[in-house]
């Protein structure tokens, strides 16, 4: 970290006095119209920025690539600072950040909590109301007595309310915004030309899909169906939503939606109107091109589908093969269901919480939207051949044990791991609050899933010659359907979840014992920072800084898109009180063969290794990605490992734990 330009980019998101000429910045003398990018400051301030709307996206990349190419962080500072004065506050705050995830010495500075930066969509506006009235009493230290109790969005009423603790996770909607801005859409520039990252397409598949499979094993968990996909848009969509968030003022709230609305097309802008006939236009050439295997390009030549483009041409990314032809089906799909109670704007309603990433997987409906989505995607995976021996085996590598238990635990029985719903405090303070004062902490009560930690204990034996390095790939999946029938394989595969992804050298001729923590998973994020701990960090580098060069003490390595994963408290499913059963499955492979660029780490299973190509060479999923060939299983998981010495499986138990506030 470097503590100036750490100073400089919390006073960018609002936190500390702005830099002027006396600041000893040199800004510029003449007109900023003739410096920075035309077309900026379009959306005015205080309306909603949505991630979805093409016209808002595109005014977003033209800052946030302008931001990257500074080459001089003196020059970045000051050109934030011109665009945070005339751009629309949420999509500064949007294309900032796309900007610093993706700027050279990003590896300088730590980037505060999504809600600390934009509490207001994630906390609702009563419970900001209570924070601030708390802050008149300018305490010091917060009490117990201080801090502001969580919100509820719903009641029992509504069978959907019995996942919204998931849903409305601060982490987990951290984790789904930051992910869209690692890989934003519109593209970055290089060498003057909007492009994708390398895999962007599948990791767009994989991530939605992995929530899929973690939200379904929540909903079996309390006894709902699992997500039925929202493939019929002429009937009524029964799940309704209020999310009772609003924009940086307060002043405009995300619409809700009643149960019973049908989605219509909208003329919110008549520039560019988004019709129900010509999403299912869009849907019916995808599953063409899904079908005959070519996307036809806007030069009328054909190329071949593979998951990259297709993810590219769903999401209609700068990337995708013919969005002329193909359209924005995802996007268009997001900005149709968020106006969906005000579809013409005849009643100047502000959109739902389906408009953009910050806020949008709160909502059920945005489940069954990406139930829909994933489908096609599945369709593509279902048309190519299944993995072989070959893709699937590890000669000489055999898999000889495999449990989990809770850390620190004698007495815990193996295979058996507790989860608990609590009350954590979160820190939402930040320079909006009025004064600032870096001793301050404005504590906002949250309830969500946490669990104890455990380890993987893995028993291994190579048989080969030579030192090898091995990945293990860790799923789990729920057992039992809604209807208590034990899952086929090949149904059961959409809900393997992946829980962890790791290289180990296994030495030759020998069995090599493996202790794997939880918390070193590579799908989590490490540890987040409030603005309190990042200026106490910065005074730390300052007073050690003449002493000796320090180290960062992070445990994500600084190259690696650190903010980016799930929330550690996610990792496990929550289970039920009396014992939910799934499927550990453990899979060695020939890292040697599978390795593109660099190790595992966390964070890399979403995001990979920044400006390098993504780590593991194996499709995203695998092996459970593509239809298994029933030639290597009856019908279970466990006939199928028995095919194969490099995988083993083994029954575990999720227990959760009752617990009072």
């Amino acid at each position: 970290m470097d503590p100036e330009k750490q100073l400089d980019v919390l006073m960018l998101f609002g936190y500390g006095q702005e830099k002027d000429a006396s600041s000893g910045y040199n800004f510029p003398t003449v007109p900023a119209t003739s410096i920075y990018p035309a077309n900026t400051g379009i959306l005015k301030k205080g309306e909603f920025f949505s991630n979805f709307k093409k016209k808002h996206t595109d005014e977003a990349a033209r800052v946030y690539n302008y931001l990257i190419s500074c080459d001089k962080f003196e020059d970045f500072v000051k050109a934030a600072l011109y665009f945070k004065g005339i751009l629309n506050e949420g999509l500064y705050l949007y294309a900032l950040s796309v900007a610093l995830a993706h700027r050279k010495d990003e590896h300088s500075f730590d980037i505060p909590f999504l809600w600390q930066l934009h509490p207001h969509a994630y906390f609702s506006n009563s419970r900001i109301k209570a924070a601030l009235a708390h802050l008149q009493l300018v305490k010091p230290t917060v009490a117990e007595s201080d801090i502001v109790s969580t919100f509820v969005t719903g009641t029992h009423r509504d069978p959907e309310f019995k996942v919204s603790w998931w849903r409305e996770d601060v982490g987990l909607n951290w984790h789904h915004a930051h992910w869209h801005q690692v890989y934003p859409y519109a593209g970055i520039e290089i060498n003057g030309k909007l492009t994708t990252k390398d895999r962007e397409g599948e990791l767009f598949y994989y991530m939605h899909q992995q929530m899929l499979a973690r939200y379904d094993a929540e909903r079996l968990a309390v006894g709902l169906l699992r997500v039925i996909p929202f493939d019929n848009w002429n009937i009524p969509i029964q799940e309704g939503y209020d999310s009772h968030l609003t924009n940086e003022y307060g002043t405009l709230q995300y619409a809700p939606r009643p149960s019973g609305m049908v989605l219509s097309d909208s003329y919110t802008d008549p520039t560019s109107p988004v019709t129900v006939h010509q999403q299912s236009y869009n849907w019916n050439r995808l599953l063409n091109a899904i079908n005959t295997g070519k996307f036809q390009k806007k030069d009328n030549c054909y190329e071949d589908v593979n998951i990259e483009n297709l993810g590219a041409a769903i999401e209609s990314s700068v990337s995708s093969p013919n969005p002329d032809l193909y359209g924005s089906l995802h996007n268009n799909g997001h900005d149709l269901l968020s106006i969906i109670t005000d579809p013409d704007g005849r009643y100047k309603q502000a959109m739902g919480v389906m408009g953009t990433t910050e806020t949008s997987i709160r909502d059920p409906v945005f489940f069954r939207w990406h139930k829909y989505i994933d489908n096609l995607f599945v369709m593509h995976k279902n048309m190519l051949d299944p993995y072989s021996a070959d893709d699937l085996g590890f000669k000489n590598i055999t898999l000889e044990e495999i449990s989990v238990k809770v850390n620190g635990c004698c007495d815990q029985k193996e295979n058996v791991l507790t989860t608990r719903m609590e009350y954590v405090n979160v820190d939402i303070y930040q320079s909006m609050f009025q004064q600032e004062n870096p001793q301050q902490s404005l504590q906002v009560s949250v309830y969500r899933v946490n669990h104890d930690e455990f380890e993987y204990n893995i028993k291994v034996n190579n048989a080969k010659r030579k030192n090898v390095k091995a990945a293990f790939r860790v799923f789990m999946a729920p057992s039992f359907d809604e209807h208590s029938d034990r899952f086929g394989l090949n149904e059961q595969r959409r809900w393997f979840i992946e829980m962890d992804k790791f290289v180990e050298e296994l030495p030759r001729h020998a069995t090599h014992e493996i202790k794997r923590s939880s918390k070193l998973s590579s799908v989590v994020k490490p540890p987040g920072l409030s603005i309190k701990d990042i200026l106490k960090e910065v005074v730390e580098r300052k007073r050690k800084s003449t002493k000796k060069n320090v180290e960062s003490e992070c445990v994500c390595r600084r190259e690696r898109y650190c903010e980016c994963g799930l929330p550690q408290n996610i990792l496990l499913p929550r289970g039920t009180e009396s014992g939910m059963r799934f499927d550990l499955f453990v899979m060695v492979t020939d890292w040697e063969s599978d390795n593109c660029t660099d190790n595992l780490d966390q964070g890399t299973s979403y995001c990979g290794v920044k400006n390098q190509k993504y780590p593991d060479g194996r499709a995203m999923g695998f092996p459970f990605d593509r239809n298994i060939d029933v030639k290597f299983f009856t019908k279970f998981l466990d006939t199928f490992v028995d095919r194969f010495d490099n995988m083993l499986s083994v029954p575990i138990t999720i227990k959760t734990i009752s617990t009072t506030k």
